[in-house]
């Protein structure tokens, strides 16, 4: 009985270090970012400090090669408490270099296995650079959850370019996934929401037709499973999600999705 208590005693300590564990908060002097550390470190937790004068925040950072391959490492993983920092949009804007490739993990609601997917801009706007907001969606349309007040906004084309009648999207794992806007609603977005108060999500467009196919299904079906993680992200990084797109896209949010597993996801930047 006391070996099995032991047992239990040892692998909740295991797990925590795998999942939980800064991995550098005992050093002085922390990395700008993930990009700084050298090739070889494994992913986790880690302080970094993108703004000299200002705090360190924790990030969890995306290093493994294996995983998810030699283009997609260096990522940096946005906690949810990002969102009430005074700083957030300072610390975002030293860290969001690469406006053409962000990163997103699914998770699955019963195992917490996770699943990437890299988006990058659709080839017929290949010139526009994606934005990152911090409870704002300046030049965007607003997410229906904005009411949450705290959120990450992932702008992928601006309303003055989405407010065309023509065939808007992104590429997602290097698959293009595209609709046609039927209607010139320039709605463009994905929008991360901590739900710090636990808040119902809004129940716009509460037809789920979005939830069986086409766009709102297209993007998750690209994503690749992470078979062999050094470590699982930590829940502190993965968000309640919507997606608006459109003008005939979709409207989805993570707390609707049947298909795949997944039920919140994680932005890596960097």
């Amino acid at each position: 009985m006391k070996f099995l208590i032991s047992l239990t005693v040892l692998w909740t300590l295991l797990m925590w270090k795998t999942a939980h564990a800064c991995c550098n908060c005992n050093q002085k002097i922390f990395p700008r970012s993930c990009n700084s550390l050298l090739p070889k470190t494994p992913s986790g937790v880690y302080k970094i400090q993108p703004l000299p004068k200002q705090d360190p925040i924790l990030v969890y950072c995306e290093m493994s090669t294996g995983v998810i391959g030699e283009h997609n490492r260096h990522f940096n993983f946005l906690p949810r408490s990002i969102t009430r920092r005074p700083d957030a949009q300072q610390i975002i804007n030293a860290l969001f270099t690469d406006k053409k490739n962000v990163l997103i993990k699914l998770q699955k609601k019963v195992d917490r296995s996770e699943a990437y997917t890299l988006i990058e801009p659709h080839p017929d706007f290949a010139h526009v650079q994606f934005r990152l907001l911090v409870n704002s969606h300046s030049g965007f349309t607003s997410p229906q959850n904005s009411f949450m007040r705290d959120y990450l906004f992932f702008g992928v084309l601006p309303a003055s370019i989405a407010r065309q009648r023509n065939l808007q999207g992104f590429k997602s794992n290097g698959h293009r996934v595209q609709f046609r806007n039927c209607d010139a609603n320039p709605n463009s977005l994905f929008a991360f929401m901590p739900n710090h108060d636990l808040q119902t999500p809004s129940s716009y467009h509460p037809n789920l037709v979005y939830e069986r196919t086409g766009f709102a299904v297209d993007w998750r079906k690209t994503a690749k499973e992470i078979t062999s993680p050094d470590r699982m992200m930590p829940n502190n990084y993965f968000f309640l999600t919507e997606l608006h797109f459109g003008g005939c896209g979709c409207y989805t949010s993570s707390d609707r999705w049947s298909k795949f597993g997944f039920h919140a996801s994680a932005i890596g930047i960097r």
